[in-house]
């Protein structure tokens, strides 16, 4: 075996024609790479005990030189500190799987409560298309952590922006914060803390564009397509899918969250009582003549153990989710021919609507849709009665337009 100071050039040109040929590089010295007719391997060895332990690195040239020296050096010290402490190694303590990481953001999302825990895993763990399973179908074995390079992350992004525009912002997301949190484990001086090294001291995602910008939403949908949507539904969507879709046209226009998640025992004596809303605060609207109507299917089409109104199919314990509700928008642009839009812009519609045919007044729509009563210090102590009196015309106006459309 030949020990001598590698370079690039020295490795792309080195090659032999039959068996394996082993050399050792003279800057750390544990570093060998082994040659044959078909690849250029790197490892790692040490010695304990009086043998002899090899830990293998990667492929050249998808680690490069610099890289094998630094992994090289991390397993060289990583195994003099744990002989110290007697203790032995195993490869995923040297270098952590990439799905090992991914398990271990998500397990502290959870730790923390925070709820987008499982949007992560099915991006990165879960899906036939995450980037796990992704790595994996490029490497052709499971990716450790400092297989990533950042053309893998640059291509599965493109991947995903193909089958989606719009989640693969998220997905950039999820991918940068993974890696941001696995290279603070050794950059992270706040605290005493032992944590998992992974392996890593660059972002592969750092420096990838963030996808493109959402601009404002500025769609307001003809009285035609209102009519277009509302029959089509059935056909794009369960009934209880419909039910809550309709609902949310019923009542004018209101947040889709609001319908969608409401639960059961916040519809009394006709008027729907969100607890909280957008803006922290709680919000009573009456129920139109053509929501008493949806609401009344939705009682007979909703599971009668749940609490919520639109429950999910796969957890009754949790609303609609409102993934499901985006995927019928587009459902219904994709079957039906309606032009591009989203559920959001309902609200848009029937506020220029209803404003346009002078069915209302702004101050009124405003007060229906809860919109903007928190920056009048007057109005934050407001009378009852008087908004009481205002919802229900704007209740009666909504029916008007909606019979005007014909739904």
């Amino acid at each position: 075996m030949k020990t001598l100071r590698m370079t690039d050039r020295w490795i792309r040109t080195i090659s032999v024609e039959s068996g394996r040929e082993e050399y050792c590089d003279s800057v750390v010295r544990g570093l060998r790479l082994r040659v044959s007719s078909a690849s250029k391997k790197w490892s790692a060895v040490t010695r304990r005990g009086g043998k002899q332990m090899r830990t293998n690195i990667g492929d050249y040239p998808e680690i490069s030189l610099g890289d094998a020296r630094k992994h090289a050096d991390h397993i060289l010290n990583s195994k003099t500190e744990a002989a110290a402490r007697g203790e032995t190694l195993t490869d995923d303590d040297l270098f952590p799987s990439l799905q090992t990481l991914c398990e271990d953001y998500v397990e502290q999302m959870k730790a923390k409560g925070q709820r987008s825990h499982d949007a992560y895993h099915r991006a990165l763990i879960r899906s036939d298309h995450s980037f796990c399973n992704y790595m994996e179908r490029v490497l052709k074995r499971p990716a450790r952590v400092v297989d990533v390079k950042q053309e893998h992350a640059v291509d599965w992004l493109r991947e995903t922006y193909q089958r989606s525009a719009a989640h693969s912002r998220h997905c950039r997301a999820y991918l940068h914060a993974v890696f941001a949190w696995a290279i603070k484990a050794n950059l992270d001086f706040t605290t005493n803390a032992s944590r998992k090294n992974y392996g890593i001291t660059v972002n592969p995602v750092a420096g990838t564009p963030t996808g493109p910008k959402a601009t404002p939403r500025q769609r307001v949908l003809s009285r035609e397509e209102l009519k277009k949507i509302w029959e089509k539904l059935p056909d794009a969507c369960d009934p209880r899918t419909t039910a809550a879709i309709r609902m949310v046209m019923c009542m004018g226009g209101l947040r889709i969250t609001e319908i969608s998640a409401s639960k059961k025992d916040w519809y009394k004596d006709g008027w729907l009582c969100l607890p909280t809303t957008k803006n922290k605060r709680e919000h009573h609207v009456p129920l139109t003549k053509h929501a008493q109507l949806q609401y009344q299917i939705a009682l007979a089409v909703t599971n009668s153990e749940s609490d919520y109104l639109f429950p999910n199919t796969y957890d009754i314990r949790k609303p609609i989710d409102p993934t499901s509700l985006g995927k019928v928008a587009r459902r219904l642009m994709s079957d039906f021919g309606i032009e591009p839009f989203q559920l959001k812009d309902l609200r848009r519609t029937f506020k220029t609507h209803l404003l346009d045919g002078e069915y209302v007044e702004e101050r009124e729509i405003d007060i229906w849709h809860n919109h903007g009563q928190h920056s009048d210090v007057a109005r934050k102590h407001y009378t009852w009665a008087e908004y009481k009196s205002v919802k229900q015309r704007v209740a009666e106006k909504v029916d008007a337009f909606l019979n005007e459309v014909g739904i």
